[in-house]
């Protein structure tokens, strides 16, 4: 009887460690749960701020994408539009009545002639009308500006469309139009953007 109570009083000992060894295992796993369960909680609102973040990032870069691409498009089309204006000048200028034209080339000439005695090079369909007088009057006016006014007139067309060309002894003047039309464009390009669409073409 002694040796049987003797075992049920270990029995009895041994249950009641179990329990407490399962009872503190229980609690402990439910503390590494806990943890673990707010650890994920955490990375997760991490991530999805860290995503809406990124979603916000990504639609300003398509926005900002957008916005400069649709810059890029209008400063094209300003170009294109500002290559059209000035290409009918130009062609506005080839166009001139023959009293016009002869008025300004015979500003540019007298502007740009340094002795009076350069040569000219001038558009193949423009000799007829230096050879027809128009050369004398380019000599007179330069007298009456105070130089030689012996200008000549070369032998080889030039192969710009209108306009003249000095050839000094020691520098040339381009005077074609075309030139004349760029230099103008240079320096007044933003001022008639401004006109035109009332910003400045960069």
């Amino acid at each position: 009887m002694a040796a049987n109570k003797i075992i049920s009083k270990i029995e009895e000992e041994a249950s009641i460690e179990k329990t407490n060894i399962l009872a503190d295992a229980e609690k402990k796993a439910t503390a590494v749960r806990d943890k673990v369960l707010a650890s994920a909680q955490t990375s997760l609102e991490s991530i999805k701020a860290q995503a809406k973040n990124s979603a916000e990032e990504a639609g300003r870069r398509q926005v900002l994408i957008a916005e400069l691409e649709s810059r890029k498009k209008t400063l094209n089309s300003q170009r294109k539009i500002l290559e059209t204006v000035f290409a009918k000048v130009e062609d506005a200028l080839n166009k001139l009545p023959q009293d016009k034209w002869e008025k300004l080339i015979t500003s540019i000439v007298v502007a740009a002639s340094e002795t009076g005695e350069e040569k000219l090079h001038v558009p193949a369909d423009d000799v007829a009308k230096y050879q027809n007088g128009f050369l004398a009057k380019l000599n007179t006016a330069l007298q009456a500006a105070g130089k030689k006014g012996s200008l000549t007139l070369s032998d080889k067309p030039a192969k710009f469309k209108g306009g003249v060309e000095l050839e000094g002894i020691t520098t040339d003047y381009d005077g074609s139009f075309a030139s004349i039309l760029r230099e103008v464009r240079q320096k007044e390009e933003r001022q008639i953007a401004n006109i035109l669409f009332g910003t400045e073409v960069k």
